[in-house]
């Protein structure tokens, strides 16, 4: 009998959106401490919020107790915990960002009190593209989560999405600069995604080759379905084609297709995440094998009504 999913598309819409959320956040940061262009992101501190606020509503989703959601918050050695502060506080500082650029607001020329709040955001958003990987990778009992390339390539991917994120949203709120510094600010977060891309290649394909070579079985079986088995196409097409390849290709040509790229690297993240979650595969506990070949499996003359006299 084929063991459920720990933990189902809800949970990989999450780690998505936080990733996103996360890594917007850290590219907007960035571009007003370091390039003085806070203005041209600022939209991007709301979208991260909303995108955490939808993720953390799958989380919640997902407990199957909605309603006692705040017992989350009280558990203090627990890895969920650290993420539901962490997630909460940067849906809070990304709001507050944001009301900055709001015109109608006072505070909006407080340049120092803006720029502590984007310092607080960098280390927020590091905080939770981290997270989404180590919330898998602390669960030791499945082999192909439990290890410390998990964090990695989810933080990665999540800034390349953050970037991608980004790039399609740059210039879109309260920004009266020319198109000529849009389409240089852009042409500098696609050489950045390209980075991001190349480097998410490499610790991909060690991650993968890692998990293929691993002596846990139900770690190297996972990776095999992801190569040649029941997820190859999804893995081949959608995360290596369409989300890595393509875009690096995309932006490297820098033409008029230069737009799908980040479409493509935000799809793909997409794909990696449900691709992760779904990659459950532990190992059986003593007598646990016997004990499911015991169970019915639903074609059964009992469980049929009329079958039996």
């Amino acid at each position: 009998m084929k063991d459920p999913h720990y933990w189902g598309w809800p949970i990989a819409g999450y780690l998505f959106l936080g990733g996103l959320g996360g890594g917007i956040t850290i590219i907007s940061a960035c571009a007003d401490l370091l390039w003085k262009q806070g203005a041209l992101f600022a939209l991007g501190n709301l979208v991260a919020a909303v995108c955490l606020g939808l993720g953390s509503g799958l989380l919640i989703f997902e407990l199957g107790q909605p309603l006692r959601f705040w017992r989350v918050f009280s558990k203090q050695k627990a890895v969920i915990t650290f993420g539901a502060w962490i997630l909460g506080l940067t849906i809070l500082t990304d709001a507050a960002y944001f009301s900055f650029y709001i015109p109608i607001l006072p505070w909006g020329s407080w340049n120092e009190l803006r720029q502590v709040l984007a310092a607080v955001n960098l280390l927020l958003g590091l905080g939770v593209v981290t997270y989404t990987g180590v919330l898998l990778g602390s669960l030791k009992s499945r082999p192909f989560w439990g290890t410390p390339a998990l964090p990695i390539l989810f933080a990665v991917s999540g800034l390349s999405t953050g970037v991608a994120g980004q790039s399609l949203l740059a210039g879109a709120w309260s920004w009266s600069g020319s198109a000529d510094l849009i389409a240089q600010i852009n042409g500098n977060l696609h050489a950045l995604d390209d980075v991001l891309l190349v480097f998410e290649l490499v610790i991909l394909g060690l991650y993968l080759g890692m998990m293929r070579l691993s002596a846990r079985t139900e770690a190297s079986r996972a990776a095999s379905r992801w190569l040649n088995g029941s997820y190859s196409f999804t893995f081949w097409g959608g995360v290596i084609a369409l989300g890595l390849v393509g875009p690096l290709v995309l932006y490297l040509r820098d033409g008029p297709l230069t737009l799908f790229a980040p479409i493509g690297v935000i799809a793909g993240g997409i794909f990696l995440r449900f691709l992760v979650v779904f990659s459950n595969d532990r190992p059986m506990l003593p007598g646990e094998e016997k004990y499911r070949s015991r169970l019915p499996q639903g074609d059964e003359p009992f469980l049929k009504p009329g079958l039996v006299k």
